[in-house]
């Protein structure tokens, strides 16, 4: 499956994002726009989400579901951290409400589809400022690539991305 969905996002818009020191950790394949604004996208999560926190979405609504390897899920529910793991086919419903994280395993990675409805709201990180506290934080001032609204116009497809080569798939 890998190999598959690697092939047919080489011809899809691609949007790679980085980590705290640069590292690609996702690359955003576009699909189409959904009526109202919204979006659907393939995702190849390089690795686990940057450790900046927990973190919302801009969306009140967005669906995932794993296309091939899988995740464990850090999502907050009543003041917790529960953790949950996902694998290929199941789905996964996100308000704009929910402080999440995508962990990967070791030198693995996670291919989803993704969906949202269109943008309600800025989003940022729950960090740390204590033992027990947590802070909100705007996204942009912890990521400097800032959201691009439209970034599919005008982005290179895949094949010609500086995208990660497939890794081999582990067993």
């Amino acid at each position: 499956m890998d190999k598959l969905l690697y092939g047919f996002t080489g011809l899809l818009r691609c949007r790679i994002i980085h980590g705290n020191h640069g590292e690609p950790y996702l690359e955003r394949y576009h699909l189409f726009r959904l009526p109202g604004g919204g979006g659907a996208y393939i995702h190849r999560f390089l690795t686990s989400d940057p450790d900046r926190g927990l973190h919302d979405h801009p969306w009140d609504k967005a669906i995932g579901m794993v296309l091939a390897g899988g995740y464990t899920e850090e999502r907050l529910d009543d003041n917790k951290v529960i953790k949950r793991s996902l694998g290929p086919g199941a789905i996964n419903r996100i308000t704009g409400t929910d402080f999440h994280r995508v962990v990967l395993p070791h030198q693995r990675e996670a291919w989803t589809f993704f969906a949202h409805n269109k943008k309600h709201k800025d989003w940022g990180f729950l960090t740390k400022i204590g033992s027990s506290e947590e802070k909100f934080v705007p996204h942009e001032s912890v990521n400097s690539e800032g959201s691009h609204e439209n970034w599919w116009i005008n982005a290179a497809r895949g094949h010609n991305s500086a995208r990660e080569p497939l890794l081999p798939r582990q067993e």
